[in-house]
């Protein structure tokens, strides 16, 4: 985790930049996750407690049913020229004076994100990059939110044009966005998106833990539908022990 000292008075470019900044924040995550379903609904299974272990590229995750542990980053694996995976200091990232991240090198999350439990959301959940373009934030705020330093946003995904929706919200995976929206799903199935869309949130309220860059709460601000999770965090770069 970072030593150096955030400003105080969060604006959008600092929320920008911690969006961007969870690979390089922590290395081991001892948390509990809750998310809810559309329309409110809690999650079929209820709360899971998680353990991630970045060096490793392994969860564990002890959900109502049992263990299950997932290894590997989702998309593939970054390798240099003789075959060994490159650590992050070897990737090229640029760090701001205070320690997150001005530059980020294009699509790194693909070969490195987070082992993927059940869907992609918890990967951009653990590495919410997709919130630093496309999206328009507003109302920074910093607040404290179970008792750890959170940087709060309005996040409103924007729909992009053409053929790429330049300018638009690109999710890590339109089936399972972040922010589950008009905007995510015109890029996922194009205009004549065939899935109903008059009561999705257009307009979310999400707050970033300091410390990791996570996403610790996204709440749905209008709209009738949408998807709102939260994550307690319990421990940080830490000895894990989970179970077996």
């Amino acid at each position: 985790m970072s030593e150096t000292v955030l400003p105080d008075m969060p604006d959008v470019a600092d929320f920008r930049a911690l969006a961007a900044s969870s690979p390089w924040r922590f290395t081991t995550l001892h948390f509990t996750h809750r998310r809810q379903s559309e329309g409110g609904a809690t999650a079929e299974g209820g709360p899971v407690e998680a353990w991630l272990d970045r060096a490793r590229h392994r969860v564990v995750v002890r959900t109502l049913g049992g263990i299950e542990v997932a290894e590997g980053v989702p998309y593939g694996g970054a390798v240099d020229g003789v075959g060994n995976e490159l650590s992050l200091p070897e990737i090229g990232v640029v760090l701001r004076p205070d320690g997150l991240v001005a530059q980020r090198p294009e699509g790194w999350h693909l070969d490195h994100g987070d082992p993927m439990w059940q869907d992609y959301q918890w990967t951009a959940m653990l590495d919410p990059v997709e919130l630093d373009q496309g999206v328009e934030i507003g109302d920074v705020t910093a607040t404290v939110l179970r008792g750890r330093a959170t940087w709060a946003a309005t996040c409103r995904p924007l729909a992009g044009h053409g053929e790429d929706w330049a300018g638009g919200y690109l999710p890590w995976c339109g089936c399972c966005p972040l922010l589950d929206s008009p905007a995510s799903r015109i890029y996922e199935y194009g205009p004549e998106d065939p899935t109903p869309t008059g009561g999705l949130a257009t307009v979310y309220r999400v707050h970033l833990d300091v410390g990791t860059g996570i996403v610790v709460d996204l709440t749905p601000l209008d709209g009738t539908e949408g998807t709102s999770l939260t994550n307690e965090i319990h421990d940080v770069d830490e000895h894990l022990d989970p179970p077996l």
